[in-house]
């Protein structure tokens, strides 16, 4: 569509009365006048274009302005339009580009100032390949080319390849398949003359040498048509170039920014994350410790305890029972073969009870509990409540005053004969303190393997366990 150019301005003085306005199309053979003027429509002032004509059907005309009466020339293709003004046909054709024939006067009626003129526009041309200058050649793009690749290849500076490719979006972007234009020969800024554009407009406001253009495009500036590429040598796309660099410098701190970010992001996430680590630790130390706080408490830590103390207690007895059968060995080994076995009992030594008041609840050698079905007892158990005192049944030295096979306890001895008293739960005594009979030795108890307070009575000759209750009154 060609340009057209503005209309007169409105100084002329209006119509002496309303034209019929009249609607012309390619094809129509004949214009007839409105049988009258329509209130509706304005006056026109001289000049002004009432319609751009394209081919429209007849009945949507009829139906906009009821009193036109068309008729329609199928054969016409061009477009046309109608034109009131005083001027004459061939001011119109100059001024819509046009021949002179292209202008036909409409008839008009008696009395009226102004004329109606149909200008029959140039068909539209047929679509052909844009006109590329050709010094410029195309080059298509490989895996891993760049711009700056590119522009080395042929010898132009990046300046040089961006000024002929305008259409690019950034100085990195390149997918392999596309196509850029290389000048080899001027080098300048390629455009691409858009609607409503001419090749002489281009080169006026880029300010373009006319004769330099024409020869490197090799052809005259005003047979280009839009769609066509133009070389303006001498020009560079200085601001496009410095548009994608600035572009670039956006885009390199944008993604150094976000490799920051995410750098930062990472960095608090390990932080949140050692300090979930750190938090789970704690909180688990801490229900550990409960648990612990919660076990010692618990019947079955005690009952743990006690069989712990039970074994231990056994094991240091047959640790003594070991040692008291080596010491009576050793001694029977000493000893003259003529010496008596019992030789207090032969002298007629005999012993005190222990304590003022009592109830014997094991027998010597009687297996009555699980530990003196494993162990023999060698004593007889007299119970009492805790803290009864417990007196020497027979004179002596004190060898032992504290914890030992039957847990707190007190041994005294005298020539062969040696008394213990077991359990106590504390002692009044200390070793190699010399006892009498009746003297405070300590407190009924039930430390070490025990059922129930009471006091362990063991007398032993020459190392050898014998009934107490033969000794006692």
């Amino acid at each position: 569509m060609p340009e057209f150019p503005p209309s007169p301005p409105r100084g002329h003085a209006p119509l002496s009365r309303r034209l019929p306005l009249t609607l012309a199309l390619c094809g129509l053979s004949a214009l007839a006048p409105l049988a009258a003027a329509r209130p509706d429509v304005p006056e026109e002032s001289e000049g002004q274009t009432l319609l751009l004509g394209v081919p429209t059907p007849a009945e949507q005309l009829r139906a906009a302005l009821p009193a036109v009466h068309l008729t329609r020339e199928p054969q016409a293709q061009a477009p046309s339009l109608l034109v009131v003004t005083a001027q004459g046909p061939a001011r119109l054709a100059a001024r819509y580009g046009v021949p002179a024939a292209a202008v036909d006067a409409l008839p008009r009626e008696p009395g009226e100032a102004g004329r109606v003129f149909r200008v029959r526009l140039p068909a539209p041309e047929a679509a052909r390949p844009p006109v590329l200058p050709s010094s410029v050649v195309t080059h298509t793009v490989r895996a891993g080319e760049t711009l700056s690749t590119v522009a080395a290849r042929y010898g132009l500076t990046l300046l040089d390849l961006l000024s002929a490719n305008l259409d690019r979006p950034s100085l990195d972007t390149l997918t392999p398949g596309e196509t850029l234009l290389i000048p080899t020969a001027e080098r300048g800024l390629l455009v691409r003359i858009k609607p409503g554009q001419t090749a002489l407009g281009l080169i006026a406001g880029y300010g373009a040498d006319l004769t330099r253009t024409a020869r490197a495009n090799e052809v005259l500036p005003n047979a280009l048509r839009p769609g066509d590429y133009l070389l303006l040598p001498g020009i560079r796309a200085e601001s496009f170039g410095e548009e994608l660099a600035r572009r670039r410098a956006e885009r390199e701190e944008a993604e150094h920014q976000a490799r920051v970010q995410a750098q930062y992001d990472r960095y608090v996430a390990w932080q949140q994350d050692r300090e979930r680590q750190r938090l789970e630790e704690k909180y688990a130390r801490q229900a550990q410790y409960e648990a612990y706080l919660a076990w010692q408490a618990s019947p079955e830590r005690q009952r743990r305890i006690e069989q712990y103390e039970q074994q231990v207690q056994f094991e240091a007895a047959q640790a003594a029972e070991r040692e008291r059968q080596r010491q009576q060995a050793q001694a029977a080994a000493l000893a003259p073969a003529t010496r008596p076995a019992s030789v207090n009992v032969a002298a007629g030594t005999r012993l005190a009870w222990p304590m003022h008041s009592y109830r014997i609840t094991s027998r010597y050698g009687e297996a009555d509990i699980d530990f003196h079905k494993q162990v023999f007892h060698g004593g007889v158990d007299l119970a009492a409540p805790s803290g009864t005192p417990i007196y020497a049944s027979a004179a002596g030295t004190v060898t032992e005053s504290g914890y030992g096979a039957y847990g707190m306890n007190v041994y005294t001895v005298q020539g062969s004969s040696t008394v213990i008293y077991g359990h106590l739960s504390r002692t009044a005594v200390t070793a190699g303190q010399p006892v009498q009979p009746g003297d405070l030795l300590g407190y009924v108890g039930c430390t070490g393997i025990c059922t129930g307070p009471h006091l362990h009575f063991e007398v032993r000759l020459n190392g050898q366990a014998v009934d107490p209750l033969a000794l006692l009154p």
